[in-house]
Parts: structure tokens; sequence; C-alpha cells
């Protein structure tokens, strides 16, 4: 969490993160934690095997939750 990151994003993707938790019933940090949040909102890795690099996302959090957070990532990289 030292690192600079895109505090919209951050803030776009603690929204989703609650929206899917409350879905599913659990508590936020169950889908990711702020800090992986903040490595998402600082790297804005939007594919498969960089995404598994982020500290906190394995294989099931992959298959889970990756299309939907690196679709919200994918809408904050400049064209």
């Amino acid at each position: 969490a030292d690192q600079a990151y895109d505090q919209n994003l951050f803030d776009r993707l603690r929204q989703l993160r609650k929206t899917i938790a409350d879905q599913a019933n659990v508590p936020p940090f169950y889908i990711f934690s702020d800090a992986t949040l903040m490595e998402m909102a600082a790297k804005k890795l939007n594919d498969d095997p960089s995404f598994l690099s982020i500290h906190g996302v394995g294989n099931h959090k992959l298959s889970t939750y990756g299309k939907v957070f690196m679709a919200e990532i994918t809408q904050h990289i400049p064209a």
C-alpha cells in the first residue's frame, strides 16, 4: 500500500466489491482486501497472468472475480 494508486479506480473497485459481497452475503474483505484493491488501482493489470501477480489474487479468486474486476480496470486505462 506504499505505492501511488488511482483513487477514483480504487473507489470504483471498492463499490464493485461491496456489490458482489452483498449479493453473496459475505463481508467485503472476503472478496478482496483494501490492499489488494489498492494494488489493482496502481498496476491496472487486465489479463489473467498479470492479474495473478497481484497480492491476494489466486486461481480461485481469479476465476471467480477476475473478469468483472478486470473489466472495471480496463475502463480506466487510457486508450
